[in-house]
């Protein structure tokens, strides 16, 4: 071992604060390893039986099953190799040089007597396994965030802020199915803006999308909380109504359509108001969704039929 190799291992984690005289002698076994950029230095399939001292270089770990997934990066002075040598289990992850990187070997047994004969060497293993845990944790926690983030984000209207028809088509059918397991009845409303078009052309784009915001607004704070309220289409919207029946849906409606139209929009120069026509239809635990979705499209198309800025009822 040349002074170089030795400065450098003597800088690695696992003798961090210590005197590393005192425990050079127990590497004689140990061996040195060239990588090229790409070679493999752990395998989940395979058993491993050392600890690797990283000396310069950079190993990057792929978690298992996911080998174009980088999970962390190693550089000098870190460890690999440290939890299937503790566990006696195969590595858990894909660890692969991302770029030319020199490691020390050092094998299973000589580890152990490390850690019997030096107290320091101990700690800093314990150390190193603690943080990996940590970072791991803190990876598996963003992970999940993200997750989350990308499955709100999927689900969620980015204009008006409520749930959108993805979202619709797997939380309807649940809420429908604990009705009909409480025999409880439901009720669906379908409505949108009346003359949406006109709004756009008098006022642009950006003005009708306002409405449409001031809209999802006043049902959000309006509806109760197990209520279910999605962005259907451009400007139609879908409210599902768990445990009520068509009588006091009706009465919920005519509540929105009231608040609705004395509501005032403003949005630079322009200050106007905006009405809905709502359908609304019963739903049977026997029917089908797309079913109770028609009759309520027919009950909204006769409310605009019957002078809109009205609620109509499903025969």
């Amino acid at each position: 071992m040349n002074q170089q190799d030795r400065a450098l291992i003597e800088q690695n984690s696992l003798f961090a604060g210590m005197d590393f005289a005192a425990v050079e002698y127990m590497l004689e076994r140990s061996t040195l390893r060239d990588l090229a950029a790409g070679d493999k230095l752990l395998q989940p399939e395979l058993a491993n039986h050392h600890l690797f001292l990283i000396l310069d270089g950079e190993l990057r770990v792929n978690l298992i099953g996911q080998a174009t997934l980088e999970h962390a990066s190693l550089n000098a002075g870190e460890c690999a190799g440290e939890i299937s040598l503790v566990d006696g289990q195969n590595p858990s992850a894909l660890v692969v040089a991302a770029k030319p990187t020199r490691v020390l070997a050092v094998p299973h047994d000589t580890v152990w007597s490390l850690v019997d004969q030096s107290h320091e060497v101990a700690r800093n293993l314990l150390a190193i396994i603690a943080g990996r845990m940590r970072r791991d944790n803190s990876a598996l926690i963003s992970s999940h965030s993200k997750r989350a983030q990308y499955e709100h984000q999927a689900t969620v209207d980015t204009l008006t802020g409520v749930h959108n028809r993805r979202w619709m088509n797997e939380a309807f059918p649940r809420v429908l199915h604990r009705c009909a397991l409480d025999h409880t009845a439901s009720t669906l409303m379908v409505l949108d803006i009346d003359h949406f078009k006109r709004v756009n052309d008098s006022y642009g784009h950006l003005v009708g999308d306002v409405a449409l915001k001031a809209l999802a607004n006043i049902m959000q704070l309006n509806l109760r909380p197990h209520d279910l309220l999605v962005r259907y289409g451009g400007e139609e919207f879908a409210i599902l109504l768990p445990g009520t029946g068509a009588e006091e849906a009706h009465s919920i409606a005519e509540r929105l359509r009231t608040m609705v139209a004395a509501n005032e929009i403003n949005s630079g120069d322009a200050t106007f108001k905006i009405t809905v026509s709502i359908g609304i239809a019963a739903v049977h635990h026997e029917g089908k969704l797309e079913d109770f979705f028609g009759a309520a499209d027919q009950a909204l198309y006769r409310a605009k039929e019957n002078g809109r800025n009205r609620v109509e009822v499903a025969s």
